[in-house]
């Protein structure tokens, strides 16, 4: 007889920790969910910023109620990709958490592994220490 994994997939969000605060980028079809959070949301950078621990906890717990599966990134590292500024990138800035200029590239930190083995298909690769 077949068995069925009746339970309920999780949309798993990473909650990144960058310069003592904590950020995550997502897009939420739920208009009342994105008025409770919109107190952290960076309008110029797309994403939501927590600045103290209480605020990532109270965050996390509201999206684990709606059914979301929160998960802290303390080590960006193997989130963490840079591509050439010459290249095209505008895609991987809409999936990434943060960015910056380094030289002759940029360097973004994504969003999830998804987004990583995505960056490296369109040419990015993994940052190195």
């Amino acid at each position: 007889m077949p068995s069925f994994d009746i339970s309920e997939k999780r949309h798993r969000i990473n909650i990144f920790k960058l310069n003592k605060a904590y950020y995550f980028k997502h897009f939420f079809d739920d208009p009342e969910l994105f008025r409770q959070l919109e107190p952290y949301y960076e309008k110029a950078n797309y994403r939501f910023k927590m600045p103290t621990a209480g605020e990532r906890n109270k965050v996390m717990k509201l999206l684990d109620r709606k059914g979301f599966d929160p998960n802290i990134i303390e080590d960006p590292d193997s989130y963490t990709v840079e591509i050439s500024k010459y290249q095209k990138y505008g895609e991987l800035l809409k999936n990434s958490i943060e960015s910056y200029p380094l030289r002759d590239k940029v360097v973004l930190v994504m969003k999830d592994m998804v987004w990583v083995e995505q960056a490296i298909e369109m040419g990015a690769t993994r940052r190195s220490k």
